[in-house]
């Protein structure tokens, strides 16, 4: 973890940089360079650019409020969180700057460490006679569940005329978040307080004019998600789109990119799997083809587009369709462009430019990978009328991730499974059992299918051979060898994998470390083993399109997350006869063999990284007999429990469900 914005200021104070920009020219760029970001183009460069320009400007609050919002984008929480202190403690009256703070150290950390920071500034009354503080604290209430609380921070501030078209838009920002569209419309209804901000009282004024009664118990975003669902919902009971018939055919994937992670190699498998079985079976013709938001090929969003075009499945990026379909006279959901305009940007986005596509293509069956894709498909395949949808999820539910949840998920989650041909499906019994909960549903309603994994080839280019041969005879060519294969953020944690490493190192002195793999904080763990004392036996592979040629360089292999659907990782690692240690994120624990090689930690959030050692130092120890042994019974159960064969049956079975 490191906080690059502070160091890079510290360095610029020693050398000052001269100015190549103005503030206001700087502040232009780093607001484009944070909305390249947030469409999906997020790359190391953007962080590395904005701060160049905060060292430039180094007093500008909103330079470094733009820097940590784009080291959430990372992935790296705890340093993103450092970056956040750093930033509140230069500017520790900002009511724009100190919540961000907040908000991450309440995702962190249990509540009372959050509410701490936030009573230092409580604690000697002074919000009564500062304006500034005052916002400062019910920006924070608001984001700890506590809106009436923040209402009445707001409301005890002393009388200051020149604050209180101020305090009047706090107030009204507050009273639209809980759907009280009326009472924040009164609020503005001077024009010096709405000209405070123009787009808040716009806003607000057309909620109070489109939702009444019993939409108005959110903000604007839910109340019209509300309307939509119910208007979709009549439409598609009065005129029930045509179920599939015992043959199945036209079937439309869809996913966010054919990025390198688990969940796009699922798809993948998934769509080849149906795309084979359609050309020997009488129950399924297809075509297979995959709708995804972005397959940018500079953002390697395109991973597995290669296999899927040499299998003749066709492959579309939707955001490159005509909005409305290329015309809104025509377009299905045009008639309802008032709500779809009060949605938020990726499910407005996904109703404009994808319904009128599944409309035109008309397939039977549509599937929607994950959590942000439902988000952004799930409407447009309703109001499309796809007569059977289905909702794929891969890990827990957002109520189980903080830093992603939206306040209309669960409305539209539930809203979709109230329509006719609409299901829910997860690759764990964990997982389902998560969204039973989080949804109110009866227990063993949702669907499971396993993931389908093949045992991965283990031929590399010979470039890629020759970085492990020279890695293998710097380092003695002997060594129990621990792998690992993952993502470098903060759900992934590789710095978590590395302590695992230089503890086996102190048991074991001639181990190994390998690790594939890419991600934002590849150069954080490249610093900690050098820390660590462990850098000269730690090969970090990069990313690579070969693991299973990776795989076979390891004797075992360590899964340290966070949060999981079902790791492929692990699977692959049993099907190459690798014993796995993981954490028991997620369905981790559904992906490994009840066998004494493996070993499912105790606890996902602090591992015990002794426990670890342990476990591998005694794996080292085993002889070449025993190791054998285990390699045969992990591939076999691998092989039995998640096999291609199983996943594409209970998908299609699924599919032709009525």
């Amino acid at each position: 973890m490191e906080d690059m914005l502070s160091d890079a200021l510290a360095r610029g104070a020693l050398e000052p940089v001269v100015s190549r920009l103005t503030e206001s020219e700087a502040l232009a760029e780093a607001a484009a360079l944070l909305e390249e970001a947030n469409r999906g183009d997020y790359s190391r460069w953007l962080l590395s650019r904005a701060i160049d320009l905060t060292v430039q400007h180094p007093d500008s609050e909103a330079l470094q409020w733009h820097v940590g919002k784009l080291m959430e984008l990372t992935g790296d929480r705890d340093s993103a969180r450092l970056c956040w202190r750093g930033i509140a403690e230069r500017f520790p009256n900002s009511p724009n700057i100190l919540p961000e703070y907040f908000r991450m150290t309440l995702e962190a950390f249990d509540p009372p460490v959050a509410m701490a920071i936030l009573d230092s500034y409580e604690r000697d009354g002074a919000a009564r006679a500062d304006p500034e503080r005052a916002i400062l604290i019910a920006r924070c209430r608001v984001l700890s569940g506590e809106p009436e609380r923040a209402l009445a921070t707001l409301d005890a501030v002393d009388g200051n005329t020149d604050y209180a078209p101020r305090i009047a838009v706090e107030k009204a920002k507050i009273l639209r978040m809980s759907g009280q569209f009326d009472e924040a419309l009164n609020l503005l209804k001077d024009g010096d307080t709405a000209a405070h901000d123009p787009a808040l009282a716009k806003d607000i004024k057309r909620a109070a004019t489109l939702f009444r009664g019993r939409h108005t118990h959110g903000p604007p975003s839910l109340a019209a998600l509300e309307m939509v669902l119910e208007n979709a919902l009549e439409r598609r009971s009065e005129r029930p789109p045509a179920r599939p018939e015992s043959i199945l055919g036209s079937i439309v994937l869809i996913g966010g990119t054919l990025g390198g992670g688990g969940a796009e190699r699922q798809l993948a498998n998934t769509a080849l799997g149906l795309a084979e079985r359609a050309k020997k079976s009488d129950s399924l013709h297809g075509p297979v083809s995959i709708f995804c938001r972005k397959l940018d090929r500079r953002r390697r969003n395109d991973f597995y587009l290669s296999r899927l075009e040499q299998a003749n499945i066709r492959v579309a990026d939707y955001l490159s369709a005509q909005p409305w379909g290329g015309d809104r006279e025509v377009s299905a959901p045009a008639d309802s462009a008032r709500l779809i305009a009060a949605l938020p940007d990726r499910m407005r986005e996904g109703i404009i430019r994808l319904t009128d596509i599944l409309r035109y293509e008309s397939p039977e069956v549509v599937q929607i990978w994950q959590d942000g894709m439902i988000f952004a498909a799930g409407l447009a395949a309703v109001m499309a009328d796809v007569p059977r949808i289905i909702l794929n999820v891969r890990t827990m539910p957002p109520n189980a991730r903080t830093d992603r949840q939206r306040p209309e998920q669960r409305t539209l989650y539930r809203g979709l499974l109230q329509a006719e041909g609409v299901s829910l499906t997860a690759n764990s019994r964990i997982a389902a059992r998560a969204y039973e909960d989080w949804l109110d549903l009866p227990q063993n309603s949702l669907f499971t299918v396993a993931n389908g994994v093949a045992p991965l080839a283990t031929d590399a280019p010979k470039a890629e051979q020759g970085v492990w041969r020279r890695f293998d005879r710097a380092t003695g060519s002997e060594g129990f060898v621990l792998g690992g294969v993952m993502r470098f953020d903060d759900n992934k944690r590789p710095l978590l994998w590395l302590e695992i490493c230089a503890a086996l190192a102190e048991r074991l002195p001639d181990a190994r470390f390998v690790i594939a793999g890419h991600g934002p904080i590849r150069p954080a763990a490249e610093q900690f083993a050098r820390a660590a004392g462990i850098a000269d036996r730690t090969l970090f592979v990069g990313r690579t399109s070969h693991v299973g040629y990776w795989l076979n360089t390891m004797d075992a292999l360590t899964l340290t997350s966070r949060h999981e659907g079902v790791p492929n990782a692990l699977i692959e690692a049993q099907l190459a006869g690798l014993p796995v240690v993981t954490t028991p994120a997620g369905g981790a624990a559904e992906a490994v063999a009840p066998h004494p090689a493996n070993r499912v930690l105790a606890d996902a959030a602090s591992p015990d990284v002794a426990e670890a050692a342990d476990h591998l130092a005694k794996l080292a120890a085993q002889s070449d007999e025993d190791r054998k042994d285990a390699g045969k019974a992990l591939k076999a159960w691998a092989a039995d429990r998640f096999s291609m064969t199983a996943m594409v049956d209970r998908t299609i079975d699924i599919f032709a469900m009525r």
